[in-house]
């Protein structure tokens, strides 16, 4: 393993440690903190949405749970680009990213217990399914790139 890709290991496990901070820092929050910040969100980004659900579709709610399914997606894009960057493309470290993924929703819908906003099954599901489409993205880009390098006779 180079020095460069052993420095772009630590990076992203920062990266990774910072977005589980963030997404349980979201948990903490009390209810009129976290209406106020998903409010001030969707101000920004109701005109690009609009584009997708039509006009007048944008809810706090909508808004809400596309913000989960985004921070864990980006969970799982961090666990898969870790498993790439140390060379373990096989099935176990996989799993373990999902169940990395898996764990850190369910913590979080257990913090927002204590927080006093209640917890959903349906935003662990949520949470998860971001944190696998995160990893599946990952999974194809490291296909793609190996399909065009072995087109190029450049395996790596």
């Amino acid at each position: 393993m180079t020095k460069a890709n052993q420095m772009l290991i630590v990076l992203i496990f920062i990266l990774l440690l910072t977005t589980i901070a963030f997404i349980w820092s979201n948990s903490l929050q009390s209810i009129p903190e976290s209406q106020e910040r998903s409010l001030g969100v969707m101000d920004k980004i109701t005109s690009v949405l609009e584009v997708f659900v039509g006009k007048g579709n944008v809810t706090d709610h909508l808004v809400r749970k596309l913000a989960h399914f985004t921070e864990f997606s980006a969970l799982g894009c961090e666990l898969a680009l870790l498993a790439v960057l140390r060379k373990s493309v096989r099935l176990q470290p996989f799993i373990n990213c999902l169940f990395i993924g898996l764990a850190v929703a369910v913590i979080d819908e257990t913090i927002q217990i204590f927080s006093n906003r209640g917890s959903q099954v349906s935003d662990v599901l949520l949470d998860f399914s971001g944190s696998v489409t995160g990893i599946v993205f990952v999974l194809l880009i490291r296909w793609l790139v190996l399909a065009i390098r072995r087109k190029r006779g450049r395996v790596i």
